[in-house]
């Protein structure tokens, strides 16, 4: 059983697959499976994805129609997860190499947190950074978000860096 279960909804983001796949085909933490999901694209998301069914750590899930929600496919993805912990890494993202290894210290350094997640830069259509996604944070708190800490939610911590 894999430690980590990362799944990646997807509906006709063709240009931005490949680049979200090879970000987590290359993590430094390895311990993982793979669910790649369709939901009825009509974009050539599928041939893409399909390039991918050869590396045992990938599974794909591929809808017939549309079915309207993300959250549904979420729900699927959960489903066939069979990690400890889960990743919903969206289609149209990527991720640093060490993000996986990152964040599964922590939950793995202690039981008590259930749940982690970090900052995330915004990224334009060239590719290139464009500050951090969430500026809205800094009107909250912002000496808090510019480090990792942990927090108590409903007795439970969840840590963020």
């Amino acid at each position: 059983m894999p430690t980590v279960s990362v799944i990646v909804p997807n509906y006709n983001h063709a240009r931005y697959l490949p680049r979200r796949v090879e970000s987590i085909l290359a993590q430094t933490y390895r311990d993982f499976e793979l669910i790649l999901l369709d939901d009825g694209s009509t974009d050539e998301s599928r041939s893409i994805l399909s390039e991918y069914g050869n590396d045992p750590r990938v599974k794909i899930e591929l809808n017939e129609r549309n079915s309207g929600s993300t959250f549904k496919q979420w729900n699927k993805g959960v489903g066939l997860a069979r990690g400890k912990y889960v990743w919903i890494a969206e289609s149209d993202d990527y991720a640093d190499p060490t993000f996986l290894e990152r964040l599964t210290e922590v939950l793995e350094s202690d039981e008590t947190i259930p749940l982690a997640y970090c900052q995330s830069w915004s990224v334009g259509e060239g590719g290139a950074t464009q500050g951090l996604a969430g500026l809205h944070l800094n009107a909250l708190d912002w000496h808090r978000w510019k480090r990792p800490f942990v927090t108590e939610w409903k007795g439970a911590g969840i840590f963020l860096f």
